[in-house]
């Protein structure tokens, strides 16, 4: 018969925690604002690029179900970009963006028009100078397109 012997080892977390010391809070967030403000530029390029697939996909795709599979594999990369660039509004459009599609593939459907709407509101929601009023005026609008595919998805299955 063989001796087990249970381990268990003390995290040091909760030691460094208690410890004194370290950054004052105010200056550990000024730190971390200062680390996403530099990643701004690269991630509003990023967003651009993924926009920019987004625009080609649906002008290639025809009525094909596969196209909503490969919009949505575009999309969803870009959720929670938007708010490392201070565009929080884009995430929300993009979320709507992927319910939409994903209702569209429980449909079995392609539809342009509700593809493109949201396309289009993506690269106008890119602009910071539409302002927070502008911006929840255009999400409002996807809310309800997407909401009407979801109840249709509902209805379907």
């Amino acid at each position: 018969m063989s001796n087990v012997r249970f381990v268990f080892p003390k995290p040091r977390l909760n030691e460094l925690l208690r410890a004194p010391g370290g950054l004052p809070v105010a200056e550990a967030l000024q730190r971390a604002q200062a680390n996403l403000d530099s990643l701004k530029p690269t991630c509003v390029a990023e967003l651009t690029a993924l926009l920019e697939m987004s625009e080609a996909g649906l002008a290639s795709m025809g009525d094909s179900p596969e196209g909503v599979e490969d919009l949505y594999t575009i999309a969803v990369k870009g959720i929670g970009a938007g708010a490392v660039c201070g565009l929080p509004a884009v995430d929300d459009a993009l979320t709507s963006f992927c319910d939409l599609l994903d209702h569209l593939r429980t449909l079995g459907r392609a539809d342009r028009e509700p593809i493109a709407v949201h396309i289009q509101s993506w690269r106008l929601l890119m602009e910071p100078a539409l302002g927070g009023a502008g911006a929840e005026r255009v999400l409002d609008g996807l809310r309800k397109v997407s909401g009407r595919y979801a109840a249709e998805a509902k209805t379907a299955g």
